[in-house]
């Protein structure tokens, strides 16, 4: 088989429940010259059995296994590390692509070089893959200033659904790809939007699964757990390392000095008015508390 364009990445960790869906939306595509790298990550489900069945159909899967749980991040990255693909694409095992999803990415990567990562928008979908709602990121960043993406980036990101988008392979390796730390995608989005140019497809060609597994359903702390310093450390701890990683992606890029100090400028923003909602949110729950103590 020959070097194919796109490179499909599917990290995989006891994912037998929704991934024969989202493998037969990869399949299924409009545009066909691709590869689809499976890492399982030491699944103790059927995950194995389906992979190898699949690859057994379609001489265009690759599956791997690890020895052991490496942790998401590092599965993640070790899919795109397998890769040889020109472009390149990450898949979860519990989201799905409509069939046009590669075919419009590509053709817009094929069609302007400053773009480096284009996506459709998104509709979430529950566990039975029924509509719930559309869902706008508006994370179309078309200014030639870095500083200028940067902040509609700041502004608006969400789900960081983006980064499920195909992305230029020779850029994605000039970031740190995915670290080991909460808010990770958030950081490879803002680096790679430091690189070029993302451009949002208007079709809702991407299906997000929301079900009880979802990686993104963190646990919500009650509010009294917020006035516990201990645990309000924790969160702290958890938003300095975010900006700590912010400051890193800006001084690792060959910006110019003056545009360097403008994407600085940014986060110093995106940190005033994170702490001002906390606080204005804060105010509110108390304002609330008291007044239910007052009856």
């Amino acid at each position: 088989m020959g070097k194919k364009r796109l490179s499909i990445g599917f990290p995989a960790y006891n994912a037998e429940k929704f991934m024969r869906h989202s493998l037969d939306s990869v399949l299924g595509q409009s545009f066909g010259d691709f590869e689809l790298i499976i890492s399982d990550n030491a699944s103790t489900d059927s995950t194995g059995e389906i992979c190898r069945r699949y690859g057994a159909m379609d001489k265009r899967i690759r599956y791997y296994r690890n020895d052991k749980n490496v942790g998401a991040s590092a599965n993640f990255n070790r899919v795109f590390e397998l890769s040889s693909g020109r472009y390149f694409k990450w898949i979860s095992y519990d989201d799905a692509c409509a069939p046009e999803f590669l075919e419009k990415c590509v053709k817009v990567l094929d069609r302007d070089p400053s773009v480096v990562l284009a996506y459709p928008r998104t509709t979430l979908i529950d566990k039975d893959g029924d509509k719930i709602k559309d869902f706008h990121e508006n994370l179309h960043l078309q200014s030639e200033r870095p500083h200028e993406r940067l902040r509609q980036l700041l502004l608006n990101i969400n789900f960081a659904n983006p980064v499920f988008g195909v992305i230029r392979s020779d850029v994605l390796r000039k970031t740190r790809l995915l670290g080991g730390f909460f808010g990770a995608d958030y950081i490879l989005l803002m680096e790679i939007c430091l690189l070029g140019k993302f451009f949002e497809i208007p079709e809702r060609l991407f299906f997000y699964r929301e079900h009880e597994k979802n990686s993104r359903k963190l646990p919500k702390p009650d509010l009294t757990y917020w006035w516990d310093t201990s645990f309000r450390g924790v969160m702290n701890n958890t938003q300095r390392r975010l900006v700590s990683e912010q400051f890193k992606s800006i001084n690792r890029t060959d910006l110019p000095w003056l545009e360097k100090a403008l994407c600085y400028l940014q986060i110093r923003r995106w940190v005033f008015r994170y702490w001002r909602a906390k606080g204005g949110k804060y105010k509110a729950r108390l304002k609330r508390k008291l007044m239910a103590e007052r009856g």
